[in-house]
């Protein structure tokens, strides 16, 4: 419900920025603004949430989603958006996260792969649906009628945590100590390369996300697409990247997580590099539907990874800096994405995305899938 009410206002937002006398330049910047705070808040919110639960933080973060769009609606100046945005990354801070966090905490080792893919899946169906809700919500009743029902969303979904979720039994709050530093380290001996992979992979999400909201139209347009065929293309990405998520969860709990999490990769920036060659709807839709399924083979596998070679009792710290590596894709994507469109062209940007998320799908070759779960002690971890 959370994402659903953020992904409302997708297809409306940049028109109403502009409409308050936001440039192009600054529109990227107000976007940015949003992951920048995630980027700086994410991994202290984490930790707090590992001495103090998680539950209390999640109820705070989606009452920002109810406070956060109404302020949208009487915004007087751009500048204010930035502001704005500033509060809504802290509330996103402390709702992904620990979203995240706490279906780990409740999930065996066994399950983790599923959960994870289940949690992506319903993450991208709300991205999949929420700009066509909210363009009709705008067709059917003006602009602020996405504003609010986003506001409504955030107050439900906080009142659904609050009654009937649990702080999770294996999570223990632990009282806070001045200057008190955790005594176990995060990574686990022989995996730091393994951690900075699978972040590898979530930033490339984060990256394709960026460049879809700033250039996917302007690529488009050269092709002839028309808004519709736009709004599909969103809809066959985010569909294929639900769905991929749902099944290959499944198959990373079974093993060859790596397997899963370097092919994926490799299929993701093979299809960007073949956007260049696309000359119509039938060709940019297939392509984009492959970059959903190959981000989406990799995405759940690394995040179970990613608990199985990091430390029990810092897991909100971990998954604090894995959600950050992905918001650091989001923040770098829009940036690197309309600066190469500026000065090479809409195509060498996408030529540009396509090398970075090669790059990074090689990286994922040096990962390490480790059998069992570790034992977490002093003597077997790195810093």
């Amino acid at each position: 419900m959370a994402v659903l009410g953020f992904s409302l206002v997708a297809p409306i937002f940049p028109t109403y920025a502009q409409g308050l006398g936001a440039s192009y330049t600054l529109l990227g910047i107000i976007v940015s603004v949003y992951g920048g705070v995630q980027l700086l808040s994410q991994v202290p919110i984490g930790r707090f949430s590992d001495r103090t639960g998680r539950k209390t933080i999640l109820v705070l973060g989606l009452m920002t989603f109810s406070i956060m769009p109404t302020l949208y609606i009487y915004a007087t100046n751009v500048y204010t958006l930035i502001g704005i945005r500033v509060l809504g990354g802290i509330g996103a801070s402390a709702v992904w996260p620990m979203a995240m966090t706490m279906i780990v905490d409740q999930v065996g080792i066994e399950s983790r792969g599923r959960a994870m893919g289940w949690y992506n899946a319903a993450f991208y169906s709300a991205v999949a649906l929420g700009p066509l809700i909210g363009g009709g919500l705008y067709d059917l009743l003006g602009l602020k009628a996405p504003f609010y029902f986003w506001a409504a969303l955030g107050l439900v979904s906080a009142i659904i945590v609050a009654l009937r979720v649990k702080e999770p039994e294996r999570r223990q709050p632990l009282p806070i100590e001045p200057h008190e530093r955790p005594s176990e380290n995060m990574i686990l001996a022989g995996y730091t390369l393994t951690f900075l992979a699978c972040c590898g992979i979530v930033t490339t999400v984060g990256m394709v996300g960026g460049f879809n909201f700033t250039l996917l139209p302007s690529f488009g347009s050269r092709l002839g697409l028309s808004t519709v065929d736009i709004g599909f293309i969103y809809l066959d990405y985010a569909g294929a990247m639900t769905l991929s998520n749902i099944y290959f969860g499944r198959v990373a709990d079974r093993g060859r997580r790596k397997l899963l999490i370097t092919g994926g990769s490799l299929a993701g920036a093979a299809s960007l590099a073949l956007l260049l060659f696309a000359s119509n709807l039938l060709e940019v839709a297939l392509l984009y539907a492959i970059l959903g399924i190959g981000l989406g083979m990799g995405s759940p596998a690394a995040a179970s990874l990613v608990a199985d070679a990091t430390c029990t009792s810092r897991r909100g710290e971990i998954f604090g800096l894995f959600n950050t590596a992905r918001m650091l894709g989001i923040v770098v994507g829009p940036l690197i994405a309309g600066s190469m469109a500026d000065v090479y062209g809409v195509y060498g940007a996408v030529a540009a995305f396509a090398l970075l998320s090669g790059i990074i799908a090689l990286s994922t070759l040096g990962i390490k899938d480790p059998l069992a779960r570790p034992a977490c002690t002093e003597n077997d971890m790195n810093s």
